[in-house]
């Protein structure tokens, strides 16, 4: 396959230097005086720039094929970029791989119809070799919603990304596609063409129960677990400091649902972490963000850097084996803003491992609001989760 692919990175914040540097790096470490198409992540320190950012690629790429959002932070293969300006660039060269940027507008209340346009861009159903990658505006958007549109349109086949993000001086998120930069918005790709791709979930969090059989409940309200009041199986997972603060708990403890309802399993990768919304103890309630069924299964897991260290090993390990070998020509990696430094309490642990288990190859990726990927055959709304392509 005739793939050559580049990243750079850069901190500088200065837009136009920003954009020299990284895009310069990219340019010569993928070897090419031209490239098809031009992915950027940028944080909005960016954004009174964005004409000299968008200039400033076309000029260093030779191409006006520029796709790209807004994230908290920035990653390439070299490490992640939080707390202050970052600008990722990767570029990308290819006879076998074709890659169909687009942007939709306003994205607010039409999610279920983006299904259809996006459908419209794939042209026809899309080839076996095909993936999806999608950077909605977290802030308007139903990610939930715009995955069923696709759906509909479309049936299964994957689909990666995450929610455009910023650090919450904005307000707004921001996509870009050509020489648009909008807020309220979907920039996305389509890739086509001979190649293979892999893709690997990491949850962040790992089980800290076994799984239980929700056998009552209503709506998002789980009243009881293997016929036992739902609030006493939740006391009973979290021991000491955490019970008598209940408020703190639920930043760590999540409640793990079946990916496919079909199968029902919370195996390793095979289920949704979900935020346990409220807790009625007097009741033994247990409310979670996402309807739950009687006969549903379910399980408890925790969120810490232990665990999300020993996940994403696994996650690696799988990817390893998937690859078969193989080195990745280029790769994307979806983090969440709620991991990086707040979640290891030091910057660069995902990216230092992919590369440790992987080896140098050109990775670029942003922290996201929420990610999307594939689990079971379906795709999914996922949170706290890292997704490498």
């Amino acid at each position: 396959v005739m793939l050559r692919a580049g990243v750079g990175q850069s901190s500088n914040p200065i837009t136009q230097r920003a954009v020299e540097e990284a895009a310069a790096q990219a340019m010569s470490r993928a070897g090419i005086s031209q490239a098809d198409l031009v992915l950027v992540f940028f944080t909005v320190d960016h954004l009174p720039g964005h004409r000299k950012l968008i200039e400033t690629l076309r000029r260093v790429a030779r191409t006006d094929r520029i796709l790209g959002c807004s994230g908290v932070g920035v990653l390439t293969g070299e490490g992640e970029i939080e707390g202050g300006a970052g600008l990722a660039v990767l570029v990308l060269s290819s006879d076998d791989v074709e890659a169909h940027p687009f942007l939709f507008h306003p994205l607010r209340e039409r999610d279920l119809e983006m299904g259809a346009e996006i459908g419209q861009v794939a042209g026809i159903r899309p080839q076996k070799r095909s993936l999806l990658v999608l950077m909605p505006d977290a802030y308007n958007g139903h990610p939930r919603r715009l995955l069923q549109g696709i759906e509909e349109h479309l049936g299964f086949f994957p689909v990666v990304g995450a929610g455009s993000s910023e650090d919450g001086a904005q307000g707004k998120t921001y996509q870009l596609c050509g020489d648009v930069m909008t807020t309220n918005g979907l920039s996305g790709l389509l890739l086509t063409g001979s190649f293979a791709s892999s893709i690997g979930i990491t949850q962040g969090c790992q089980p800290v129960s076994e799984p239980m059989v929700i056998t009552k409940a209503e709506g998002n309200l789980i009243f009881e677990l293997d016929h036992r009041p739902a609030f006493e199986a939740f006391a009973g997972v979290i021991k000491g400091p955490l019970l008598e603060d209940l408020r703190r708990a639920l930043a760590f403890v999540f409640a793990g649902l079946p990916a496919d309802p079909r199968q029902n399993s919370v195996g390793p990768g095979e289920y949704l972490v979900r935020n346990i919304v409220g807790l009625e103890p007097q009741k033994g309630i247990v409310a979670v963000a996402e309807e739950v069924f009687e006969g549903e299964k379910m399980l408890f897991t925790l969120r810490d850097a232990h665990r999300a260290r020993e996940d994403l090993v696994q996650m690696l390990q799988r990817q390893t084996k998937d690859l078969g070998g193989k080195r990745p020509r280029l790769g994307l990696y979806f983090n969440c803003c709620a991991r990086g430094t707040s979640l290891y309490g030091i910057p660069g642990i995902d990216t230092a491992y992919i590369r440790k288990t992987l080896g140098d190859f050109p990775l670029i990726g942003f922290f996201g609001n929420f990610e999307l990927g594939p689990l079971g055959k379906k795709n999914h709304l996922l949170a706290y989760t890292g997704v490498l392509v």
